[in-house]
């Protein structure tokens, strides 16, 4: 097997298991959100980016000029070793609400860092956070990327 395909099978399992290997539950323009979040999150879009930098034990992806999503920046951090399952997304000027990416059946709750929601179990984006930080803002993040780097979120995964 060529070694340098590893990544992108790891990437691509871990992608199915995010999403089941099944249909979404949700329809239409939140199944397009959804989809890209996800290709955002695990690299699909990094070639368009503005930037990408290492940080202490993470790496950061920006995109300022042509962001992959319908917002005016995005800021991605994620471990490099798991990469599809450790993430943490920033979208600022988003022209989409946390609650309509959340979708159908999310449960609202309160964070350390204010209200969020939790996307409905079964869901493609069941074991992420989404926490408005602004009128246009939010924050997205998995419980992997919490575990390790915010672990005074870790209480929100608990609630369904």
């Amino acid at each position: 097997m060529n070694l340098k395909l590893v990544p992108l099978l790891l990437a691509a399992l871990a992608l199915c298991s995010l999403s089941g290997c099944r249909k979404a539950t949700q329809t239409g323009g939140s199944e397009d959100l959804i989809s890209k979040v996800l290709f955002t999150a695990t690299g699909a879009y990094d070639a368009q980016a503005d930037l990408k930098e290492r940080i202490p034990g993470l790496r950061r992806t920006t995109w300022t000029t042509k962001p992959p999503l319908s917002a005016q920046k995005i800021v991605l951090q994620y471990d490099s070793n798991a990469r599809p399952l450790s993430w943490f997304l920033n979208l600022s000027g988003a022209q989409f609400t946390a609650q309509s990416l959340a979708g159908e059946g999310a449960v609202q709750l309160e964070t350390p860092q204010g209200q969020g929601w939790r996307p409905a179990k079964g869901t493609r984006l069941e074991d992420v956070l989404i926490i408005p930080t602004g009128q246009d803002s939010m924050n997205v993040l998995t419980r992997a990327y919490a575990t390790q780097n915010e672990p005074a979120l870790l209480e929100a995964f608990k609630v369904r």
